[in-house]
């Protein structure tokens, strides 16, 4: 199954305001792809619910919960420093570590780096298509 880490913008995205990110987040929950997750990425998107938007800390861990309960947690280390933006390179390193085949994000200092050694980045609408592109899938 395809491996895939979805940014924390992303993760905003689809549960604030929908759109493309939330159609990736709900072909995860079918079982479309396998999504990866760390708890760097748990954390950073916590505090972003519940600092930038106010939700509650049990609005964000409810929603965050349904979220993480299929995916394939990793710990990776923190010697990946590739990104323009070095708050960036925990994805990187999380995609990484779980030999992802994507990286789903939002982020220009991400998308400048595309592929990453070997990891596609690339934006939900791109995703989406490529998705849609496989066979057996419409």
């Amino acid at each position: 199954m395809i491996r895939a880490v979805v940014d924390t913008n992303v993760y905003v995205s689809a549960l604030v305001f929908g759109g493309k990110p939330a159609a990736v987040i709900q072909l995860a929950e079918a079982g479309a792809f396998q999504l990866v997750a760390s708890a760097e990425i748990r954390e950073e998107l916590l505090a972003t619910l519940t600092e930038k938007f106010g939700w509650s800390n049990n609005r964000a861990e409810r929603a965050c919960r349904e979220l993480w309960d299929e995916a394939c947690w990793v710990a990776p280390p923190e010697d990946v420093h590739v990104s323009r933006d070095p708050g960036d390179d925990f994805i990187l390193a999380c995609a990484l570590e779980s030999r992802a085949a994507f990286v789903i994000s939002g982020d220009l200092d991400l998308l400048a780096l595309h592929p990453f050694q070997g990891i596609a980045i690339v934006t939900p609408a791109a995703f989406l298509a490529g998705i849609a592109r496989e066979p057996g899938r419409r």
